[in-house]
């Protein structure tokens, strides 16, 4: 197997564990102002975003200009081929075709990014896909759970919401076989896998005094079918000043964004002293910093 597609981050099945152990220790380097970085590689890497994005797109473009790397920002559809017809999979092989370092590539179902990522010459990082998977986003929570309580090992981590169609669930689910976390659900249950292979909570209450972790997810009433109350929905398995009454002091309140504030997390709760929710978005340049120089460094 060639380099470039072991530096390829599809998924995390494939990422051994002591991987992510030299990524996490890096990104600790990073963000205490310990690493400088030459700049002006004279290289590019190219950031495909076919669908809408902030936290990642630029996450991805700061990691980007802090290692001297110039992004080539595809952002949407608008102005582009695609209007003309053309397909995503031709617009991310003509893209590629420009040579840069690598492809960070974030759409929908309607893209096989593995089927593309085995017909290029350079690494390609899923930057979110689908229902698939967003592994940065997990590697990222998972980097802030270790910086809050020091190991992800043993931790107990309550994902709430819209897990069905969550592709940072799918990647969470990977993620903690290698890390030795356990992953427990609660939602409402047409927002639930249908055949779960974790642990499930009914009741809220019980799920938080559960977790060491509590991580909303957002709630996508654009996926479903049934119509639900956003009121009944916050009452029953929002994060609000009394439903995380159940929620150790110790624990981390935690929200991959973008939030519906008033609905899967009241706005108050920004500011108790167990949210991480806008540390996880510092983190998340700091591993992916780590990721890309890991790419390229090994090209």
């Amino acid at each position: 197997m060639s380099s470039r597609k072991t530096n390829s981050l599809i998924d995390l099945i494939s990422l051994e564990k002591e991987k992510i152990s030299t990524l996490f220790s890096f990104a600790d380097l990073i963000s205490e102002n310990k690493l400088s970085f030459e700049k002006g590689f004279g290289k590019t890497g190219a950031l495909l975003f076919f669908e809408a994005s902030t936290r990642t797109r630029m996450s991805f473009e700061t990691a980007c200009a802090r290692l001297g790397v110039y992004p080539l920002l595809l952002d949407g559809k608008a102005g582009t081929s695609l209007e003309k017809g053309e397909t995503l999979e031709d617009t991310v092989l003509n893209v590629a075709a420009m040579k840069p370092s690598f492809l960070v590539v974030r759409s929908g179902d309607d893209l096989d990014l593995r089927d593309v990522a085995r017909k290029l010459s350079m690494p390609v990082v899923n930057a979110g896909w689908g229902k698939v998977g967003h592994p940065t986003q997990a590697l990222l929570d998972a980097y802030t759970i270790r910086k809050h309580l020091g190991t992800c090992e043993g931790q107990r981590v309550l994902i709430v919401g819209d897990v069905r169609h969550s592709r940072v669930a799918a990647s969470h689910f990977e993620l903690a076989t290698k890390l030795g976390y356990e992953v427990a659900l609660c939602g409402p249950k047409d927002f639930l896998p249908s055949t779960p292979t974790v642990k499930v909570f009914s009741s809220l209450k019980e799920g938080l005094e559960w977790a060491s972790v509590a991580m909303a997810l957002r709630v996508q009433l654009e996926r479903h079918a049934i119509e639900y109350s956003l009121a009944d929905y916050r009452e029953q398995f929002g994060f609000t000043k009394k439903n995380l009454q159940s929620l150790s002091a110790q624990a981390l309140i935690m929200h991959p964004g973008p939030i519906n504030q008033g609905t899967e997390l009241d706005s108050d709760i920004l500011q108790d002293p167990r949210c991480q929710v806008l540390d996880q978005v510092s983190n998340g340049v700091f591993v992916r910093q780590a990721l890309l120089h890991s790419i390229l460094v090994e090209l």
